[in-house]
């Protein structure tokens, strides 16, 4: 009996078309469950190839360089890595691309044990393990956390612990990629300056390359604070050009935004609506003379002296370019607003053009953030009236809107979107009264309050609201989503 044979009563591998029979008429109470044991045997399948994948290619590289002397071996070392990737290419028929990728990141697990035998479990994926892993090589390898900064407390854990501790989490990989980043640039700030440098080096790259159906494809490793300026530009053009109404996909949208940033010859960017009332339309200007063959009722001659434009006397715009998450102390790392952790030289760097958003004191938290380790189990749950343990309503709470104050708390605190594996940053989300707020009796429904606020992306408060997932807010502000068809939780963290 094969491995996912084992796993799953649901499905049968083996034989296809009873597959195909089985999970067309499987119950929807029970489908989930099948599909979650096959995935796992197909990651652990993958990890097995993987390592397989290791061991052949590491064979043959040894077989080159064992009998060389040690000069002869320096030599030929960057011909055996050749003929160790064309082999796993070969005997595995995939590219050498991803050949290479897997015989370095099978050389990398051989140090990191613990990641490793999670990895065979099935525990994530091969994607999700490379996260963690080029994270790890970026910390000493006998490095130990202090988790609890409590005098006499003895709670420390070394990186690959933390790092297996965040990816059991409902995030995202890229979720998971800032995660650790925000933890290798809290142990080594300047560390992480020197890897940012290296990886310019390394990497930064535009290619234009030629696609299909008169299209061409763009690819490029920018910056992050050039990347977040064009993506801000094009979402700010979008927003001032085009009304809900645009027929175009987004990407369609984006794709027009950036030719007229770019000075495409003849690309503007306009609404594509065709309503007259489009909000978006073009006023037309009383004192423009301009006749519809483009010259002005008042021609001028081609020899008139016409007196050279005085320069502008207005100062040139000094908006600021980017947004910055900081905190005076240096306790809490820098992130920048549509990427994420940043190390502090680089915020020092982009300070001056930047909005910058201090941490409140409550926001403050050590290095390795609100993680539970060991066997402390879960916070105990907010009350469930959504009144947040107060017995009378404090300022604001029976306001439906919250104020500026409490949503810039919440959005430091909670940094994304609350709902299982969503990556929307919380500055771009809706905040949701998890207990449901009552107009007509505020009094008696869920108040305006921290403890009964959350972020939700709008596509995700809408979910909430069919009922499906049901939250609990718990006192550490992790929120448990209950499934009451499947029995299923999820645990979801504020960072």
């Amino acid at each position: 009996m094969s491995i996912c044979e084992g796993l799953a009563v649901v499905f049968v591998c083996s034989d296809p078309a009873a597959a195909d029979a089985a999970i067309t008429s499987a119950a929807s109470t029970v489908v989930g469950a099948g599909a979650r044991d096959h995935l796992r045997a197909s990651r652990q399948h993958e990890a097995c190839s993987l390592l397989a994948a290791y061991r052949l290619g590491r064979s043959v590289y040894e077989d080159m360089l064992v009998s060389l002397s040690t000069t002869q071996q320096m030599r030929v070392r960057g011909a055996a890595d050749k003929a160790a990737i064309g082999e796993i290419s070969l005997q595995l028929g995939f590219s050498r691309t991803k050949a290479g990728t897997w015989l370095h990141l099978g050389d990398a697990l051989q140090r990191l044990p613990k990641i490793r035998l999670a990895y065979l479990a099935g525990d994530f994926s091969t994607h999700r393990m490379s996260r963690m892993v080029y994270a790890a090589q970026l910390v000493p390898d006998d490095l130990v956390i202090d988790t609890d900064p409590t005098p006499g407390a003895a709670c420390t854990l070394d990186f690959e612990d933390l790092a297996l501790e965040l990816q059991a989490r409902p995030t995202t990989d890229t979720v998971l990629q800032d995660q650790l980043a925000e933890v290798v640039i809290s142990l080594d700030p300047d560390g992480a300056a020197q890897t940012r440098e290296q990886f310019a080096h390394t990497w930064q790259n535009l290619t234009v390359t030629a696609d299909s159906s008169g299209h061409m494809t763009l690819d490029g490793c920018v910056p992050a604070e050039d990347g977040v300026h064009l993506s801000q530009r094009i979402s700010t053009l979008i927003a001032e050009r085009l009304c809900r109404r645009d027929p175009r996909r987004i990407g369609q949208q984006r794709v027009a935004a950036l030719a007229e940033i770019t000075g495409v010859p003849g690309k503007t960017l306009t609404c594509h609506c065709g309503h007259h009332d489009c909000p978006q339309r073009p006023t037309p200007n009383p004192t423009d003379t301009t006749d519809p063959s483009g010259h002005g009722t008042e021609a001028i001659a081609a020899d008139a002296d016409v007196p050279e434009a005085e320069p502008s006397s207005q100062p040139p715009s000094t908006s600021p370019t980017w947004t910055l998450t900081s905190d005076p102390t240096g306790s809490v790392v820098p992130r920048l607003h549509g990427y994420g952790a940043i190390d502090p030289a680089l915020a020092a760097t982009l300070a001056e053009n930047s909005t910058l958003i201090t941490l409140p004191d409550q926001a403050h938290r050590r290095p390795s953030g609100l993680i539970v380790v060991a066997d402390r189990g879960p916070a105990p749950p907010v009350d469930t009236t959504g009144h947040g343990g107060h017995r009378h309503p404090p300022p604001g709470a029976l306001t439906y809107t919250p104020s500026r104050r409490l949503r810039d708390q919440i959005l430091h605190t909670d940094l994304r979107c609350r709902y299982p594996l969503c990556a929307t940053p919380s500055h771009d989300c809706e905040l949701d009264h998890l207990v449901k707020f009552n107009h007509a009796d505020p009094q008696a429904g869920g108040w305006t309050v921290p403890q009964n606020l959350a972020p939700l992306c709008r596509p995700d408060h809408h979910r909430k609201h069919l009922g499906i997932w049901l939250p609990t807010m718990h006192t550490d502000r992790t929120i448990t989503w209950h499934n009451p068809t499947t029995g299923q939780q999820i645990v979801t963290h504020p960072r």
